[in-house]
């Protein structure tokens, strides 16, 4: 029989566990998988159902691989055992059998004697939560099956979340009962749809953050419903001139002075609570608004007036806040891009989140030193668009960290002086963002970085170099294409 090597623990183990004592020898175990929890029945499919999509053998109930609670265990850890006659995975949590699971797969191959596994006894933990895949499906169409296949990655990675980019200019993906037309152009998914969705998540222990975007990127709602959303202009055709003669649009902004518009909003945002139960967040969006047009709007105007807002900035940071007032009244925590202005930020309560990307709006420092948690969504090395200039692999986002900022762009702080905080539990963790790109187009920089961003926040501290994390990744990128590859 072969030799279980710590080579091949390099090989095979993503994120880096914590504590791994090598045993003498291979595992060879039946295709059976058992638990006597009776809330893990699900988990016990999933491992099934994976072992069958990974090795082509029909797995039947047996203690080959036994799932265990353990409410010693810490929450978010688990425990792997495979020195006896079968492998036992152990945690208190669900999160943690999760890890469990996906570490056991990434461990076995189908050999001569059967399904084998080195024996090994594991125990690890992730230094942070917040370890997450955005993927843009509204500006880029996604195939339902293609977001099962996402749910995958972040299982078989174990990154706890999978934010989804549902709503944009471009598309309203989510299906709304209460206004039925923003489903009117472009490609939505169903009610039945989601509901698949949020089992599939729920039985690989992935969180779903849905997005809504508000109050810019909006013009599918200002377009199906202006009676609601749109802006009333001082100019013909919804837009205003200014003193320059620079012509303004108000074609993808909602109307930040209406009461119809932000009673819209909660009507929505209840809708999408209601569609993802088991989601804690709720993003809504909050960046990148062409907030110039409501200098032009008449309900505006007279909003800031009756208000007491000096401004257009300042009313962009008092509608955000009503905006994430809204999700916590649904009791879900709200979660933002940096985008909103310095202007009026007492407006946005601290609870919020905000995730940090371009460092041009807020540095990272300035929404610590403002009270807020934040994510490191720093544009270089995290995001992947379509552009062949702009990319960056493994090796960039082993060279970075969670409490580091850096940007290619000249109008970024983090251009000439890439910005690092102190370390502090407030920096909850990273996020991959991919942008505008098809599955095919990202797929696979997807696997690569987001195995490689696990590394980086499930071990705050660098365990391997580039060298050696290099076989950590493609074994771990191997193992989930075979798991997502169509048959």
């Amino acid at each position: 029989m072969a030799r279980w090597t710590p080579q091949m623990r390099l090989e095979r183990l993503l994120p880096t566990p914590k504590s791994c004592e090598i045993h003498e020898g291979l595992l060879t175990i039946p295709f059976t998988v058992k638990t006597e929890e009776t809330a893990w029945h699900t988990y016990a499919e999933t491992l099934s159902a994976s072992v069958e999509k990974l090795f082509g053998h029909k797995v039947t109930e047996g203690a080959g691989i036994l799932l265990r609670r353990d409410g010693s265990l810490p929450q978010s850890g688990y425990h792997l055992d495979s020195t006896g006659e079968g492998v036992v995975l152990t945690a208190a949590t669900d999160e943690g059998i999760c890890y469990a699971m996906a570490t056991a797969l990434q461990m076995m191959e189908l050999t001569a004697a059967g399904l084998t596994l080195g024996r090994a006894v594991i125990t690890d933990a992730p230094d942070r939560d917040y370890r997450t895949l955005m993927v843009d499906l509204a500006r880029e169409w996604h195939s339902f099956d293609t977001i099962l296949h996402y749910v995958d990655v972040c299982f078989m990675l174990k990154l706890r979340y999978l934010h989804l980019h549902f709503i944009d200019s471009q598309r309203y993906t989510l299906p709304s009962a209460s206004f039925p037309r923003l489903n009117a152009d472009g490609e939505h998914y169903s009610s039945e749809q989601i509901r698949v969705l949020r089992a599939y998540a729920k039985a690989r222990g992935v969180i779903l953050v849905p997005e809504f975007e508000t109050p810019g990127h909006a013009a599918m709602l200002v377009k199906q419903y202006p009676e609601v959303f749109a802006n009333e202009m001082d100019g013909e055709g919804g837009t205003m001139v200014t003193e320059t003669g620079e012509t303004i649009t108000a074609a993808n902004i909602v109307c930040a002075g209406s009461e119809k518009s932000m009673e819209a909003t909660k009507i929505l945002l209840a809708e999408i609570a209601e569609m993802f139960p088991e989601s804690p967040y709720i993003h809504i969006g909050g960046d990148e608004a062409n907030i110039k047009a409501w200098r032009g709007c008449r309900v505006c105007r007279d909003y800031m007036q009756r208000h007491g807002i000096k401004d257009e900035k300042e009313l962009y940071s008092e509608f955000v806040g009503r905006a994430a007032k809204a999700v916590f009244d649904l009791g879900r925590t709200p979660i933002v891009w940096e985008g909103f202005p310095r202007e009026g930020v007492q407006y946005i309560p601290k609870e919020t989140i905000v995730i940090a990307w371009e460092s041009k709006y807020h540095m990272a420092y300035d929404l610590l030193n403002a009270g807020f948690r934040i994510i490191n969504g720093s544009w270089q090395p995290l995001y992947i668009v379509p552009s062949l200039r702009r990319r960056w692999n493994y090796s960039d986002i082993m060279g970075w960290n969670i409490f580091n900022w850096q940007h290619f762009w000249e109008h970024s702080e983090a251009k000439l002086n890439p910005i690092t905080v102190p370390a502090t539990d407030r920096v909850l963790g990273a996020q991959i963002s991919a942008w505008e790109c098809t599955y095919d187009m990202e797929i696979g920089r997807v696997m690569e970085n987001c195995a490689a961003l696990s590394e980086r926040v499930w071990n705050l501290r660098r365990l391997h170099d580039d060298d050696a994390i290099r076989s950590h990744i493609e074994a771990a990128v191997m193992q989930t294409a075979r798991l997502i590859a169509e048959k």
